[in-house]
């Protein structure tokens, strides 16, 4: 009697009307990054980012964690390296570096900050409470903060995207106007208000991949400025949901940026920290 149950079954199958397929939705790319948001998990980082300007040429490469929280990111480590084009007016910058984003402080160590360092410690802090989040600009210098659901369906809005090998594509530009209506406070931090003048019109070209989950795997980025300078940033997101904490150095490890700064380095603290971050080169 055993042998003959799949037999009928198929047999039943075969005859019963065919079920149309059902179409099923894309994955919302906004609500899947909404539900990575949670204590102690994270995303690792691969960026190559191109700044150019009249005056200078900078490609440079991260290798980050970021640490996210229902609120976003909360903490980060990055390695920085800038690659072989990097040029400028007095060659600085081209050190590589190890950064960590704890609360308001910037850590930073490595050969870019060597000559700063006592021999007994191996970072420099830097307090920086006016940035709108420390962790996603120490880790990145992407313009769209895939991290915001807000900003995620604003960027995406009326894009359906299209199917491609494990996920979907999706392309379109947005101005820092729409990026400043959906987030006011992150990107209203960045420049002091609605972003006026140049800033508000400069559109950025984006495309956007995305995974079987609706989670982003590769955004990729491009704006300019009127003066001819443009910036290029591509990066890529993996092990997302991975258990991931990001402390402080030790005490004993870190001198304060205030205590080693000298006469001629009060710039420098603009490597530390990122300033450029998001939108250096709009009025360049």
């Amino acid at each position: 009697m055993r042998r003959w149950i799949l037999p009928a079954a198929v047999a039943l199958a075969a005859a019963l009307p065919a079920t149309p397929a059902v179409a099923q939705a894309a994955p919302d790319p906004a609500q899947a990054v909404k539900a990575q948001l949670r204590h102690e998990r994270g995303v690792r980082v691969a960026e190559i980012s191109r700044t150019v300007t009249s005056k200078a040429s900078t490609r440079t490469r991260y290798h980050s964690g970021i640490q996210l929280a229902p609120t976003g990111p909360v903490a980060s480590w990055a390695d920085v390296e800038d690659a072989s084009d990097t040029r400028s007016q007095d060659g600085a910058g081209a050190k590589p570096g190890q950064k960590a984003a704890v609360g308001t402080s910037v850590y930073t160590s490595g050969e870019a900050v060597a000559d700063l360092l006592p021999k007994d410690k191996l970072w420099i802090r830097v307090k920086q409470s006016g940035h709108p989040n420390l962790a996603l600009g120490t880790a990145s210098k992407q313009t769209i903060n895939v991290f915001d659901p807000a900003v995620l369906k604003a960027v995406l809005k009326g894009k359906g995207g299209k199917a491609v090998t494990g996920g979907r594509h999706y392309k379109g530009t947005i101005t820092y106007a729409k990026l400043y209506e959906a987030a006011k406070g992150h990107y209203g931090k960045l420049f002091d208000g609605a972003p006026r003048g140049a800033f508000a019109k400069t559109a950025i070209s984006w495309k956007l991949w995305t995974d079987g989950r609706g989670l982003p795997v590769r955004l990729s980025t491009t704006e300019r400025a009127t003066s001819g300078a443009y910036r290029t940033i591509d990066t890529r997101y993996s092990s997302w949901g991975e258990h991931l904490i990001v402390t402080a150095p030790a005490r004993a490890e870190v001198v304060e940026w205030k205590d080693r700064s000298r006469p001629g380095t009060a710039n420098s603290v603009n490597d530390l920290v990122l300033t450029d971050a998001y939108a250096g080169t709009g009025q360049s």
